[in-house]
């Protein structure tokens, strides 16, 4: 019998994605954590986040009261990628993939994008 729901899900799922949520979360090597505990061997572990350099710019989640019309700034942490690649390889995953992505006319990128592989996968056995 389960006396904890979240053992339904060990390594059951083969993808745990995780899209501009990561600026609001402080600390974030328990979700790296939680996200490998829960992916089987093989599965992805896919991060878009608001990208580092606009961040730390002073850049962030922001929406327009519309009752106000005030901007209303939503509290974030400021990760450098060395955080997420530290905390992802910490957790026990290996970094498959990063990209940087940009609208037309932007210098600086929007958003970062880190694909984290739980495991062994196929590129592994074929080395």
């Amino acid at each position: 019998m389960l006396t904890d729901p979240r053992e339904a899900y060990d390594r059951w799922p083969g993808h745990v994605e995780a899209t501009l949520v990561l600026e609001h979360v402080q600390v974030l090597g328990p979700v790296f954590q939680e996200a490998r505990r829960v992916l089987r061997d093989g599965g992805t572990f896919y991060l878009a986040e608001l990208h580092p350099t606009r961040q730390f710019g002073g850049t962030q989640a922001h929406f327009e009261d519309e009752a106000t019309g005030e901007t209303v700034v939503i509290d974030a942490c400021a990760h450098p990628v060395s955080e997420f690649v530290s905390a992802g390889v910490e957790a026990g995953f290996a970094v498959r993939g990063m990209g940087e992505w940009r609208a037309d006319g932007d210098e600086q990128p929007r958003l970062l994008s880190i694909r984290f592989g739980a495991g062994l996968d196929v590129a592994d056995l074929q080395q």
